[in-house]
């Protein structure tokens, strides 16, 4: 009882220095880092303190850079504030979470708070970041394992499925649900889910989260859906989705250390100051069985599975010899749209018919995977008469119903008139008076050879012919070479993947401007993600499901690649990841620097792999 009238008397005290009349003094402004020295790699705090007598009016400082730094979280505030002989004294904290990339020594330049009218502005804080030392990470380990242990079934994560059982080539869905009792500050993803045996769609990635209550096993959490996927099964059997993981940052309290005696006071829950530290978290595996579709398919069956409509149309009916017609294909419905193959229509042949320009067009409306697939065809009639194209067929297995249904298209008939220059194909014979010179294209033919002039020139072998006689055979040589290397790297896959693994993660980078072109930034990470992760699987012949960015670093290290590529390539990661669920801690600048960054990072590796690193 004391000590609680203690601590009120101590709160109403406060109250009151905030609110009297105290005359104002300068008020000072410090900048520290905690540590002074960190191990690459590793996390320390960045810390502003304004005191004063009066710190009511200062304002959080803008966002500021922090140079070879990476922002975490920030900024905590926090305030304090004495009571001492009838004088009031304060100050207020403003501390940030930063990552250390690379070893050095480093600046963090001078940041400026409003207080009031007045700017201050903090001295240049020294940071020396020292290479990693695997017994350093002794003691974070511990603490690591602590966090663990004092987190417990507090922070799950758990992956979801519609349905267990279904056919090969139908929609499941999995959904994967975040359960905390705790505060986040933020999540990346660490390994994406493995799903050997199917064909895999993202439904929704969540870039904030939102919050509903559920009970699990009897306890009660707060669940957000961080992310949604569509699973389509190739092949039958039991398959298995393996875990999806993700690292969050859990905002734990920091308790002073101090022998001051209002500490004890502070050390209140309401006064301590929160701290990001990672944690990581993985979802459970699921088991998929899959049935083989019936057996009793329809002729022309092309493995679509779903439900869908089909239709076919003609742009016209009559039309002259030599001008073009449009024929369109249209499959829609709900299924992956992007595996439907589309019919093929029996053309008379005299019609002409080019390649089909083919478009999808795929949504995803409360997590079922739906779309439009067209073809368009264009077709050419070379004579004039009737030409008549039959109905064209497109089947699909239904597993709604468990069957298999059958769309027909109509029957197209095409009346084709004579053209004007298909006169020729009417019978008629062109005459001599009506073959006139269409610029320098067309003359009638020489019926008499005219006066010949024979010209003696010497025989004898110039470069230029013997140039001319070897290069047909040299040509031969080299597509005989070519194609043997070919087949024999068609028959060793790894090897295929890992010389074309830099074409790949080229087309991935354009692909990675176009969205950050288009201002998706979100869809932009995810494919810098994907063409790194990629690149280093194939180039590193490492399987997805043993697949991570620390394996795949220490394997080039081993194999002779730079400390400076591999470091430039971990930044990479590190810094797609982190902007991928904190969408606005970047600029424009900073992801363009990203893409090249990633780039030479890639361009690095390949040439030390071509001098012989392997």
């Amino acid at each position: 009882m004391k000590i609680y009238v203690r601590h009120m008397v101590m709160v109403v005290a406060l109250i009151v220095a905030v609110h009297s009349r105290v005359p104002a003094q300068d008020a000072t402004i410090t900048a520290e880092a905690h540590p002074a020295q960190i191990a690459a790699g590793g996390q320390f705090e960045f810390v502003i303190t304004v005191s004063g007598s009066d710190v009511n009016n200062v304002r959080p400082p803008a966002t500021p850079s922090f140079g070879s730094f990476v922002l975490l979280s920030g900024p905590n505030q926090s305030t304090n504030m004495q009571w001492i002989n009838g004088r009031t004294s304060a100050s207020i904290t403003f501390s940030y979470v930063l990552y250390a990339k690379q070893a050095g020594k480093f600046t963090i330049p001078s940041i400026a708070v409003q207080h009031g009218n007045k700017t201050l502005s903090t001295q240049p804080v020294p940071v020396e970041v020292l290479k990693g030392d695997p017994a350093a990470k002794k003691p974070q380990q511990s603490q690591e394992t602590d966090i663990t242990a004092s987190i417990g079934d507090n922070l799950l994560l758990r992956a979801v499925a519609d349905r267990q059982r279904v056919r090969r080539g139908e929609q499941v869905t999995v959904t994967y649900k975040l359960y905390t009792n705790i505060e986040i500050s933020q999540l990346r993803h660490k390994k994406d889910p493995v799903a050997e045996g199917f064909w895999t769609e993202d439904i929704n990635t969540a870039t904030q989260l939102t919050y509903g209550n559920e009970t699990l096993n009897g306890k009660r959490y707060r669940v957000a859906v961080i992310r949604q996927i569509a699973l389509f099964p190739t092949q039958a059997g039991t398959l298995t989705v393996q875990p999806f993981e993700i690292t969050c940052g859990v905002l734990i309290r920091r308790q002073r250390r101090s022998n001051d005696i209002f500490d004890s006071f502070f050390n209140d829950p309401f006064f301590q100051q929160l701290q990001s530290v990672d944690h990581d978290v993985k979802a459970n595996a699921l088991k998929i069985t899959v049935d083989p579709l019936p057996e009793s398919a329809p002729d022309g069956y092309a493995g679509a599975v779903g439900s869908y409509a089909f239709n076919a149309t003609m742009d016209k009916t009559v039309v002259k010899a030599g001008d073009p017609v449009t024929l369109r294909l249209i499959v829609s419905g709900r299924g992956n749209i992007r595996l439907v193959t589309m019919p093929r229509p029996a053309l008379p042949g005299d019609v002409e018919a080019y390649e089909p320009k083919l478009a999808e067009d795929v949504t995803r409306d409360n997590g079922i995977i739906k779309g439009k697939k067209t073809a368009e065809y264009l077709l050419v009639p070379r004579n004039s008469g009737e030409r008549v194209i039959e109905p064209m067929v497109f089947s699909y297995f239904d597993p709604t119903k468990n069957s298999y249904a059958t769309i027909r298209s109509p029957r197209f008939v095409l009346a084709v008139e004579p053209g004007k220059t298909f006169a020729a194909g009417e019978g008629s014979v062109a005459m001599k008076e009506d073959v006139r010179l269409l610029g320098q294209d067309i003359r009638f033919l020489k019926l008499e050879p005219g006066r010949l002039e024979r010209v003696d020139r010497e025989s004898g072998w110039s470069l230029d012919f013997a140039a001319a006689l070897a290069f047909p055979p040299l040509m031969f040589l080299g597509a005989y070479f070519f194609r043997r290397r070919q087949d024999r790297l068609r028959g060793d896959m790894p090897r295929l993947l890992f010389e074309r693994a830099g074409r790949g993660a080229s087309r991935r980078l354009k692909q990675a401007e176009a969205l950050l072109q288009k201002g998706d930034a979100t869809a932009y990470h995810a494919e810098i993600l994907r063409a790194l992760t990629k690149y280093l699987e194939h180039k590193l012949h490492l399987p997805p499901a043993d697949f991570t960015f620390e394996i795949a670093v220490d394997r080039l290290r081993a194999g002779g690649v730079s400390d400076a590529a591999c470091d430039s390539l971990r930044s990479c990661v590190e810094r797609a990841e982190f902007a991928r669920y904190a969408p606005g801690a970047d600029s424009t600048q900073a992801r363009q620097e990203l893409l090249h960054l990633a780039s030479d990072a890639i361009t690095q590796i390949e040439r030390m792999f071509s001098r012989g690193a392997k």
